[in-house]
């Protein structure tokens, strides 16, 4: 049983509705979560404990076999590493600039920034990595997951305690103990030293990495709270046109000037592209930022990237570029 069987990415005669085959999948998924949720099949407990069982278990699982059977040689790709945690700090620091010459209030700065910024990679970007290139997506998806993550961690870190005494040691900590990363250190090299896992193994990881993107995703759509009553919000706005058009609009153009084609540009616009980290609201709630900002960017981002991803990826299969 293959894991990542076929590569869905039309590459003749592109049109929208070959762009929605890749993202629509994804995203009915979140819709039956949010569905499941709204009917009370799905409570709360439910999200917590799935989301741990993937943080923690297939998730990591996932990560370590799409790296371990990738028919690619890891080492070709440094500069993609390289650029991956450029565009993350670029992105980053385009956020914080913007938020300075809006004059966002001091209260909901940390939150505008690490919105607009920080992606969903290890759920809905990762998701849209293995639709539109199988195998090689999700190996080229777990490693700039892999390099990213902390940068996203430690960003978000400090822009949300900027008036408090963040613990670095701390942090950095998490970091290392984070299975998602543990999972991507280990797999690295037994991928160089060519080990071949038993077919039990493998086996046994088909089944538990199965569960993850239906399991997430599902989580995601139950998660989500639309709280957008009222008067549409300036600030939310800015957020949204960030995250989704301004930001991966950007990194898309660097990596194509950068030179990345194929594969690598898709995952990296794709990855950048993704709605708001389900992540940013938890830190920001821990660290006193505006929550409230940033769960409605979750939400009309998680909606909103739809539509966006799928006007990139049509934008470049239109031109031929991946």
């Amino acid at each position: 049983m293959q894991l990542f069987p076929l590569r869905y990415l039309p590459m003749n005669a592109p049109t929208i509705w070959m762009s929605l085959e890749i993202t629509l999948p994804v995203f009915m998924i979140v819709l039956v979560g949010i569905l499941l949720h709204w009917r009370g099949m799905v409570d709360d407990a439910f999200v917590a404990v799935s989301s741990r069982l993937v943080f923690s278990v297939t998730l990591p699982v996932l990560m370590f076999r799409a790296i371990v059977t990738a028919d690619m040689n890891l080492t070709a790709h440094a500069d993609f590493v390289i650029f991956a945690c450029s565009a993350a700090v670029a992105a980053f620091l385009v956020a914080a600039v913007w938020a300075r010459l809006i004059q966002v209030p001091q209260a909901s700065c940390g939150a505008f920034v690490q919105a607009a910024f920080r992606s969903n990679l290890g759920i809905v970007g990762l998701a849209l990595c293995v639709a539109a290139y199988g195998e090689t997506g999700a190996a080229l998806g777990a490693l700039l997951l892999a390099v990213v993550t902390p940068l996203y961690n430690l960003m978000s870190v400090w822009i949300l305690g900027r008036s408090q005494s963040p613990d670095w040691g701390a942090q950095l900590l998490a970091v290392l103990r984070n299975p998602l990363i543990v999972a991507i250190l280990a797999a690295v090299p037994v991928k160089w030293l060519g080990v071949e896992l038993p077919q039990v193994a493998l086996q046994t990881a088909d089944y538990l990495a199965q569960l993850t993107l239906p399991l997430a995703l599902i989580g995601v759509g139950a998660s989500l709270q639309f709280r957008l009553n009222g008067r549409p919000d300036p600030l939310l706005l800015q957020t949204v046109v960030l995250k989704l058009v301004l930001l991966p609009g950007l990194v898309a153009v660097a990596a194509w000037y950068a030179g990345f084609r194929g594969a690598e540009l898709g995952v990296i616009v794709l990855m950048f592209a993704s709605p708001t980290a389900a992540a940013s609201f938890v830190m920001a709630r821990a660290m006193k930022g505006d929550s409230l900002l940033t769960a409605r960017a979750i939400a009309v981002t998680t909606c909103g990237s739809l539509l966006t991803i799928s006007g990139f990826l049509y934008i470049l299969t239109r031109l031929s570029l991946v």
